[in-house]
């Protein structure tokens, strides 16, 4: 009855440590997807900031191009803000049927891949 007794009690203590191992397996998952997520959040920013000179310097040189090309900057800047604002209205009018769609698709298979190794 006593040696029943002692496995009654290492069984409860070794499912104890497999509870606590688990926890703490769960924790480093949720560490090590939080600074990944973090990484990348950082990463994106960096490069939307970078896209965002780059889109504004090349909207100033085709501005300044077409200007030359009509012999009138301020049209070839009108030209310019028109194809912004095009492009705008395109994303505005697309956006249940193609914007969003493609963000949370895209957003849930990063998610979900767990052959992701890198950022």
């Amino acid at each position: 009855m006593d040696d029943l007794h002692t496995k009654t009690a290492n069984l409860a203590n070794h499912v104890q440590d497999i509870a606590q191992t688990y926890y703490d397996l769960a924790r480093i998952n949720i560490a090590q997807a939080g600074a990944k997520t973090f990484a990348r959040a950082i990463i994106f920013f960096l490069l939307a900031g970078l896209m965002l000179c780059v889109l504004l310097l090349a909207g100033i040189g085709l501005s300044l191009y077409l200007g030359k090309l009509l012999y009138n900057t301020s049209a070839g800047y009108f030209i310019v803000a028109g194809i912004y604002l095009f492009t705008v209205l395109l994303l505005y009018l697309l956006r249940k049927s193609v914007v969003f769609p493609f963000f949370r698709d895209f957003i849930v298979r990063r998610i979900y891949d767990k052959t992701d190794i890198e950022l």
